[in-house]
């Protein structure tokens, strides 16, 4: 068997990168979801199984070709090296011999050609597919999802997965099909050259797949070690790039170069024993098909000299042996890439199974929206434990509130569930006297204008992420609100000005000057009610106060909600919501609850004891 070959099964055995050895739950559900899914594609994939089908047909019939035309030429050598007569080659019955091979050989690569090619375009339609059904169903799914799941995880599941599917569809199914026809027909036309060379022919087969599967049966278990070894290599790789700035600060090179090193050992030892284990299978295949050639050599020329056979049935015998012992070596070694590949479909369709936002079809829209808002009795918690039990208040609209109090005490699950990304357990929260469970969530959220304590940039210019709430705003719109944030000094500093091209991970702008931009997004977006979320929290004192000034033009006649910890920012706030271990203990101005000495009076005078 070829390196080529060799190089494939390791692949397929979990030597390639990024190979599981997870199994599926449920295979036979799974794949027929898979089938379901290839039904718009029928029509090609039948065509792919003909075509597949007549290529293998082909092939067979090659060495019953091959076998005539040697013997053409043994009968035609035979008297002159038996003394009993001249040599007489049939060269035109030979010839027409070699032009059929010929043709049947180009005919089947014609067949086998259009068979991947087909085979090709079924797999990536597929994949595109469920990549856009994968994206559709993330937008439609809760934020509970994304707190409960891995970013890593999810984005594996899109890529990886689904490329596993892709490889699976586009390779192993169709070999695996034409390996059993292949297996099947070599089989049967053996047995009508010759019975007893048969079972000489299956021995040596069956010793050697009982072997493969021993080898096989240990090399799953050390592989699963490589991958587990691989993970722990990549995440600390991961982990020392992405923390340079503190391991060079805190001295830590060595340690880090220490259990690097001790993580590549690891999947140095792993890796070595999995390829060993791996290319020894083949060795051991081919040592007992050896055995068997020799066998089937020795009783093949006996029979040839009794003339049971001919020399060329017993050439073309040879040839059915070696295909259906190779195929049928690949596909035990396929069958464990369909495993991990209806795996990596499991857990795609896991996702495509997620319990969705439910929008119910409401079209109620509020009109002219003015900012009241109302928690009654709310209830509310991630788990069955409750977080929030009874909270009560009334906000009128215009009014500017602050919500403060320690961490973890609800401040962030308190605007979640006023923008439903999460529903509440019980009560209602209503929006100008409206349950905003009437209202759809498209159109709840449009009245809300939101800056995270995280800002995040979409992959394109500065004037498209300011613009992101609003797309088909002016440029001058973009510039007015980038002047509001105290952003448009620095943007005209950058090479392209507002044309410039950024992204989440761009290094060419600060932690604030992010936070600007989300703030110039926030004005832009010109919301009824607002929600800031330690809007300030990435930039300088001197920054705060400029866009403080800015905050407080934009609020006037807006409902706004400003969670901060630096109470010096809200002390002009019109209430103040004060929350402990997710409940509303303390509501008031800033010198009401200054003077009631409760939990908000501890915390001010903690920031301004001196």
């Amino acid at each position: 068997m070829s390196s080529e070959n060799n190089n494939q099964y390791y692949d397929v055995m979990g030597g390639g990168e990024g190979m599981s050895t997870d199994k599926a739950k449920n295979t036979g559900k799974t794949f027929m979801r898979l089938i379901r899914e290839l039904k718009p594609q029928s029509l090609k994939l039948i065509t792919a199984i003909i075509f597949a089908i007549a290529g293998v047909l082909l092939n067979l019939w090659a060495p019953l070709i091959f076998a005539d035309a040697i013997n053409v030429i043994f009968y035609g050598i035979a008297p002159a090296i038996m003394g009993t007569g001249v040599i007489d080659i049939s060269f035109a019955r030979l010839g027409q011999y070699v032009f059929l091979l010929v043709g049947v050989y180009s005919v089947g690569a014609v067949f086998t050609y259009y068979q991947e090619l087909s085979m090709v375009d079924v797999s990536q339609k597929l994949v595109v597919s469920l990549r856009q059904q994968v994206s559709e169903k993330l937008a439609r799914l809760p934020l509970n999802f994304y707190d409960t799941n891995k970013r890593g995880e999810i984005l594996s599941r899109v890529t990886n997965d689904l490329e596993r599917v892709n490889e699976i569809l586009r390779d192993a199914i169709m070999r695996l099909f034409t390996s059993i026809i292949m297996i099947t027909g070599a089989l049967i036309l053996m047995i009508r050259i010759n019975g007893y060379l048969t079972l000489i022919a299956i021995g040596s087969i069956i010793i050697g797949l009982i072997m493969t599967m021993i080898v096989g049966a240990k090399s799953g278990t050390l592989f699963m070690n490589r991958q587990k070894s691989t993970g722990i290599f990549n995440s600390r790789i991961e982990e020392y790039f992405s923390g340079q700035v503190e391991i060079k600060a805190f001295t830590l090179e060595e340690e880090v170069n220490k259990k690097t090193h001790e993580a590549i050992d690891q999947l140095y030892n792993d890796d070595k024993k999995a390829q060993f284990i791996m290319f020894a299978i083949m060795p051991i295949i081919r040592l007992f098909n050896q055995i068997g050639y020799v066998l089937i050599a020795a009783m093949g020329a006996r029979f040839v000299i009794n003339g049971r056979i001919s020399l060329g049935q017993v050439l073309s015998f040879f040839q059915y042996v070696q295909m259906s012992q190779e195929p049928l070596t690949e596909a035990t070694f396929l069958l464990n890439s369909f495993q991990a590949a209806i795996a990596s479909a499991e857990r795609v369709f896991d996702i495509l199974d997620e319990e969705e936002e439910i929008e119910g079809d409401t079209k109620r829209r509020i009109k002219a929206p003015k900012g009241n808002i109302a928690f009654e009795n709310v209830q509310f918690g991630y788990e069955k434990e409750l977080l929030m039990d009874g909270v009560n208040f009334e906000i009128q609209a215009g009014q500017k509130i602050a919500i403060v109090g320690p961490t973890g005490a609800g401040k962030t699950t308190l605007i979640n569930l006023l923008m439903r990304f999460y529903e509440v357990n019980g009560g209602q929260i209503t929006v100008d006297d409206v349950n905003i469970k009437d209202l759809s969530r498209t159109y709840l959220r449009s009245l809300f204008g939101m800056v995270l304590q995280d800002s995040w940039m979409s992959a394109g210019t500065i004037s498209e992420n300011i613009a992101y709430g609003r797309p088909k705003a002016a440029k001058s719109e973009i510039v007015n609100a980038a002047r509001m944030a105290r952003a448009d000094y620095f943007i005209r500093t950058l090479s392209n000005g507002y044309d410039t091209v950024i992204d989440d991970e761009t290094a060419t702008l600060s932690q604030g000057e992010k936070q600007l931009l989300c703030i110039a997004r926030a004005i832009l977006a010109n919301p009824k009610i607002l929600l800031l979320d330690e809007a300030t929290s990435s930039v300088d004192t001197r920054t705060e106060v400029e866009i403080q000034k800015a905050m407080d033009h934009l609020m006037q006649g807006r409902t706004s909600f400003i969670i901060a910890h630096r109470l010096s920012t809200i002390k002009n706030a019109d209430s103040i919501l004060v929350m402990d271990n997710g409940n509303v203990v303390e509501v008031g101005n800033h010198e009401e609850l200054l003077e009631r000495g409760g939990m908000y009076s501890d915390i001010y005078n903690s920031q301004f004891a001196s």
